[in-house]
């Protein structure tokens, strides 16, 4: 759709992990890059008082203080900045909604990430009203869809994960993701606690691995193929019900057609299953399960064929990136 002009932080507040070496991939991947840094070398009065802000709730351990309108996020970039920037675009497309109230010239399509304010201190108040200020709003949860019409906002698109198909071969091999984040480690404990005596050998990937007690998991580690886990696996556990609104690992399980076992609210933001997972509400429920589906390879290769139906029918990333193209050709046309 044309020339995709970046804005970014290089430093804090918000940025993070700019280096000659990453621009240079940038830059030769076609993207052109301005850093908030080059043109403002010195923190406005808003951007300080939002870093002072932030040491603060982390000293204090308040993560819910990040709510929509918390300064840190809100006044890391300068409007007259953004505006002089974003002149003569013909869309703007902000991540995250803490920007959305940032004005511009041009259509302007705010990707919602999370709602913050579901979860964070501050109530919806101040998010949805900034919201509705955009041209489109750009959901990957159908719950959160249906929760913004409720609030009146009616110019959103649902565009969720994308994550390619791929064939994978089947196996009783049990995988679990995740980062050592806090929802991860949650969910871990959560499994572990139905675990003691058991079999059934569970391999986690990622870093959550390192917080692992029992016998029945088994530490995996750090992978590079995002792929990986689900190629070595034919059973994958969701254990996670709090973080994003739509959970990428559960997209990629269904992408690579697994038979996926899910705590109950772990697939949130999907559309209703029609068999493509098994849902579950204790531990316990989820090792009777996963026994199951390692015996019984009938049922497993049923659960695997229904993930496939499922990503063919709602995540299939060619039709979200037409649904996309689409709306963008739209509003351009319509301004």
């Amino acid at each position: 759709m044309g020339e995709c002009h970046v804005l970014s932080a290089g430093r804090r507040p918000v940025g993070a992990g700019w280096t000659d070496n990453t621009i240079a991939q940038f830059q030769k991947a076609g993207f052109r890059l301005s850093l908030r840094e080059d043109a403002c070398p010195r923190m406005s009065g808003r951007q300080k008082l939002g870093m002072l802000y932030a040491y603060a709730c982390k000293g204090l351990r308040l993560e819910k203080t990040f709510w929509h309108g918390n300064p840190y996020h809100r006044y890391a970039f300068p409007k007259e900045w953004w505006l002089n920037q974003a002149r003569g675009a013909d869309l703007a497309f902000i991540n995250y909604s803490y920007w959305a109230w940032l004005p511009c010239e041009c259509p302007k399509v705010v990707n919602l990430l999370d709602l913050w304010s579901d979860f964070m201190w501050g109530g919806h108040g101040l998010e949805t009203a900034d919201l509705k200020q955009a041209d489109l709003v750009l959901v990957i949860s159908v719950d959160e869809e249906n929760t913004l019409r409720s609030r009146g906002i009616s110019n959103i698109v649902w565009a969720p994960p994308l994550a390619p198909a791929e064939t994978t071969d089947d196996s009783d091999q049990v995988a679990l993701l995740g980062s050592d984040s806090a929802s991860n480690r949650e969910g871990l404990e959560w499994l572990a606690s139905a675990l003691v005596g058991e079999k059934i050998g569970v391999r986690v990937y990622g870093s959550l691995g390192k917080r692992i007690s029992s016998q029945s998991l088994i530490p995996v580690g750090s992978y590079a193929d995002r792929y990986q886990p689900y190629r070595e696996s034919g059973i994958v556990l969701m254990t996670t019900v709090l973080g994003m609104g739509v959970q990428i690992k559960g997209v990629e399980a269904l992408a690579c057609g697994k038979a996926i076992v899910a705590r109950r609210g772990a697939m949130r933001g999907l559309p209703p299953p029609g068999g493509a997972w098994v849902e579950i509400d204790s531990p316990e429920e989820m090792v009777e399960q996963v026994r199951n589906l390692q015996t019984d390879i009938c049922q497993r290769r049923a659960l695997a064929s229904a993930a496939v139906d499922y990503y063919n029918r709602y995540l299939k990333i060619e039709d979200i990136t037409m649904r996309l193209q689409k709306a963008y050709t739209e509003l351009i046309f319509k301004r």
